[in-house]
């Protein structure tokens, strides 16, 4: 198929789609990272626009207890993220839907249940693209989820163990027969990790093979990509993860690409509102150290794309408080904004 799409295609396209009774407009939804998509980041695509649907890191099921959620935190959320999908794992039917039963308590609007995490620390507990190799298994732990909630059920899986293993097929019509109310397919396998090239024509595959959304996942860098995947697949949605760390603002260039309008690109003083009201709130929200760690997080991935980026990247990565990350990015950006006849608004607005 063509690399390339044309506005007449990009109307033909899909816009939303449905997880049970809930619907997902736009069906460009952002895929739960971990580390990454705690409360503060999920809040911070929402606003920049453009974006249908996010989702909470991937949580054990073993940690779901009140205590446990008050140490790590990462089911917390704010009314606005909604619909907002919870994300567990496990391997043992009755902890994952005793979790289910509290996720939903916790108010979550969908369970996902993580089957692709390829992380030798999550498939060495048998969790994530481990539950690939015993699919009756996963078929029993999802019946058993879905028998303890009443909010739709979701799964999230690769392509399989291994490039002799693959089984997405069957893996997706198990999960359809246990009730699960979509399907998001990230098409590379375990063994791959984040290697080589994400296979869409499995994600065309499996679309076929089941009655029930399918969502693809993988390689989506660009808004072209996003539209591009969803032409070529005919996936009733797309799924970005490390594109909309490089580029928060993807989500809204597809939505411009959609309405016929030349991509939204963000100027250096976007790039440096972002930085600054992300660090502030992380700063209001968190211990300065734990604030620290997740602004060096975002500065490794995010796509600065000016002279001597790498430098500020060092420059932040060295920093020992937030004062120094917040001196190194002023210092950084301070040439490009006095050249700006206008600085913009910041890319959040305040609460």
């Amino acid at each position: 198929m063509s690399d390339q799409i044309t506005f007449t295609e990009i109307a033909q396209l899909p816009t939303a789609y449905h997880v049970a009774y809930i619907k997902i407009e736009p069906n460009i939804v952002l895929a739960p990272m971990a580390g990454v998509t705690d409360s503060i980041f999920r809040r911070m695509i929402l606003r920049l626009g453009g974006c249908g649907l996010v989702s909470t890191e991937m949580t054990n099921a073993a940690s779901v207890s009140p205590k446990a959620l008050r140490r790590h935190r990462l089911l917390d959320y704010l009314p606005e993220e909604r619909p907002l999908t919870m994300q567990i794992s496990g391997n043992d039917p009755d902890l994952v839907a005793n979790a289910a039963r509290v996720v939903e308590q916790l108010g979550a609007d969908i369970i996902d249940i993580n089957c692709g995490c390829p992380s030798p620390k999550v498939t060495g507990g048998g969790h994530g693209s481990a539950l690939l190799r015993d699919l009756p298994k996963m078929e029993r732990l999802l019946r058993a989820v879905r028998a303890a909630v009443q909010i739709p059920v979701t799964l999230k899986l690769r392509a399989g163990w291994d490039e002799a293993s693959l089984n997405f097929i069957e893996a997706g019509q198990r999960a359809e027969a246990a009730g699960v109310a979509a399907l998001t397919l990230h098409p590379r396998t375990r063994e791959q990790g984040y290697k080589g090239q994400a296979d869409w024509s499995r994600v065309a595959a499996l679309k076929r093979a089941v009655s029930i959304p399918v969502i693809g996942s993988g390689d989506v860098v660009t808004a072209q990509d996003a539209l591009i995947r969803l032409r070529d697949s005919g996936a009733d949605g797309v799924m970005i993860g490390r594109g909309a760390i490089a580029n928060p603002w993807i989500f809204r260039q597809v939505a411009d690409l959609r309405q016929g309008r030349t991509p939204f690109e963000p100027t250096p003083a976007d790039k440096y509102h972002l930085l600054l009201e992300y660090m502030a709130i992380y700063a209001e929200e968190l211990p300065e150290r734990l604030a620290l760690n997740k602004i060096k997080q975002l500065i490794g991935q995010f796509y600065i794309g000016l002279p001597g980026s790498n430098h500020l990247r060092v420059a932040v990565h060295t920093s020992t408080s937030l004062a120094a990350a917040q001196e190194a990015i002023e210092r950084f950006f301070a040439p490009y904004l006095e050249t700006d006849a206008a600085v913009p608004e910041p890319a959040i607005a305040a609460d």
